[in-house]
C-alpha cells in the first residue's frame, strides 16, 4: 500500500549529495580520515571524550556492551566487579531483539522490568521489582527520544553497585531534567543513525563513553580486534604485546562492523542540521498534540508533558482499548498515514524468545502488554510541511471521533 504520509522520509539535501560524490571522488572509502572527523564532531557535539562510529544501532549495542563485559573482566576495579555467566542485567520489556543478543553472548540472564505508560521508559521502582542478589547491571532504553527517569536511574545504579548502559538508538538530542544529553548518563551508550532516525547516515550507529579503557575496546572490538586504533598506549603497559607489530597485534575476539567513508561524510553534514531537525520534531510533536488534546478519554501521548526535552523520533500514541485502537489504525492507514506498532510492544510476547533461550519465568509486565495492544506510533518528519501536519491532524481526529 502506498502512503501519502510515510512512517520515514529522505531528508538528504544538496550538501550530502555533494559530500558522497566528493568522497567517492577521493578513492577512499573505507574507515578512514572521514570517520574520525566525524567521531571527532559527534564527540564534541554530545559532550563526550570518545564516539566510535560503527555501521549500526544494532552494531553499537553489540560493541558497547561487549566492551563492558571484557572492561569487568579486565579492570574489575572500574565496574563492580567481573560480570560473570549466570549474572542478570534489567531491561525493560520495551525494547529491541539486539538490546537482548549481546547481553546472551557472553551468558549474562536479562530480567526484564515494566515501565511507566506516561513515558514508555522503566522506572527505578519497575527494575527495583525485579532486582535480585544476581542482578549487576542495567540496560536502561529511553523511548523514542524521551529521557525521562535516567538520571535516577544512574543514581540508583551508583547505590547498588550496578553498571548501567544506554541503548539510545532511538533519542538523539533529547536531555534529561539534569540537563545531560541522552547518551551521557551511563558507562557507555548506543546510537543509531538508520534512515528513520534523527540523522541518518543511511545505516550507522555509535557508542559514546567517557572511558578511555571502553574506548578502547570498542575500537577493538570493531575491527577485527586488533589495537590500531587504541588511545592509550598498552604496548607499554603489556609485556605480553612486546615484539608484536602494532598496527597488526589483536587482543581480543573481535568483529568487522566497521562504517565507510560515505557513512561519515554523510553524517558530518547530518550533524549540522541536528538544531533545526530536533525544533522541526518538537514544533511538529506539539501541534498533534494540540490537535487531540480535547480526546485524551480516548488517546493519549506519552511524553507530551517534556516536550521541550523531548526528541521526538516518532509519535506514539496509547488508545484506551484495543478495540479502539485497531478501528483507529484501520482509519489511519485507509486515510493514507503509515502507521507501526510501539517498537515491540512486549518482547515476552514474541516468538525470538525461544530461540533466545530467555528462561519462561519473568514476571508479568501488564504496562508493556498495553503497549502491545493499544499501542501505535506514526512517522515523524522534520522536514514535513504545514499542509502535511494539517493534513495529518485532520486524519487524526477523524480516525478516533468517527
Amino acid at each position: 500500500m502506498s502512503f501519502r504520509i510515510p512512517l520515514a522520509y529522505n531528508n538528504f539535501g544538496p550538501a550530502e549529495l555533494a559530500a558522497i560524490q566528493s568522497t567517492v571522488d577521493t578513492g577512499m572509502l573505507t574507515q578512514g580520515r572521514q570517520v574520525e572527523a566525524f567521531e571527532k564532531a559527534l564527540a564534541e557535539w554530545s559532550g563526550a571524550s570518545y564516539a566510535i562510529f560503527v555501521n549500526s544501532g544494532s552494531s553499537a549495542n553489540l560493541i558497547g556492551i561487549e566492551a563492558l563485559v571484557y572492561l569487568s573482566r579486565m579492570r574489575p576495579d572500574l565496574t563492580h566487579g567481573p560480570l560473570n555467566p549466570g549474572d542478570e542485567i534489567i531491561t525493560p520489556g520495551l525494547s529491541w531483539p539486539t538490546t537482548l543478543k549481546p547481553l546472551l553472548n557472553h551468558g549474562l540472564r536479562p530480567v526484564f522490568c515494566d515501565i511507566d505508560l506516561g513515558t514508555l521508559n522503566a522506572t527505578v521502582e519497575d527494575m527495583e521489582k525485579v532486582r535480585t542478589k544476581r542482578t549487576r547491571g542495567v540496560v536502561a532504553v529511553p523511548v523514542l527520544g524521551n529521557p525521562s527517569g535516567l538520571d535516577e536511574i544512574r543514581a540508583w545504579c551508583d547505590a547498588n553497585g550496578l553498571l548501567m548502559f544506554e541503548d539510545s538508538c532511538e533519542s538523539f538530542g533529547a536531555v534529561t531534567p539534569s540537563g545531560k544529553n541522552v547518551g551521557r548518563v551511563g558507562m557507555a551508550s548506543a546510537f543509531s543513525f538508520y534512515f528513520s532516525h534523527h540523522i541518518s547516515t543511511i545505516e550507522g550507529g555509535a557508542i559514546l563513553t567517557d572511558s578511555a579503557e571502553v574506548a578502547d575496546l570498542c575500537y577493538a572490538l570493531r575491527s577485527h580486534g586488533w589495537t590500531r586504533h587504541f588511545k592509550l598506549n598498552r604496548f607499554e603497559q603489556d609485556e605480553k604485546l612486546q615484539g608484536i607489530d602494532p598496527r597488526f597485534c589483536f587482543v581480543l575476539p573481535g568483529y568487522n562492523v566497521r562504517a565507510t567513508e560515505i557513512n561519515a561524510a554523510i553524517g558530518l553534514e547530518q550533524l549540522k542540521r541536528v538544531p533545526d531537525f530536533l525544533a522541526h520534531r518538537r514544533r511538529i510533536a506539539k501541534g498533534r498534540i494540540s490537535a487531540i488534546a480535547d480526546l485524551t478519554d480516548k488517546v493519549v501521548v506519552p511524553g507530551a508533558d517534556i516536550v521541550d526535552r523531548h526528541s521526538w523520533m516518532t509519535f506514539p500514541m496509547l488508545f484506551a482499548n484495543s478495540q479502539l485502537r485497531e478501528r483507529a489504525q484501520k482509519a489511519i492507514e485507509a486515510g493514507g498515514v503509515e502507521t507501526r506498532p510501539v517498537i515491540v510492544g512486549n518482547i515476552l510476547r514474541h516468538p525470538l524468545m525461544e530461540w533466545l533461550g530467555v528462561n519462561a519465568d519473568q514476571p508479568s509486565l501488564p504496562h508493556c502488554d498495553a503497549i502491545f495492544e493499544r499501542g501505535i506510533m506514526l512517522g515523524l518528519n522534520p522536514l514535513s510541511s504545514d499542509e502535511e501536519e494539517a493534513f495529518i491532524a485532520d486524519v487524526l481526529r477523524r480516525s478516533i471521533v468517527d
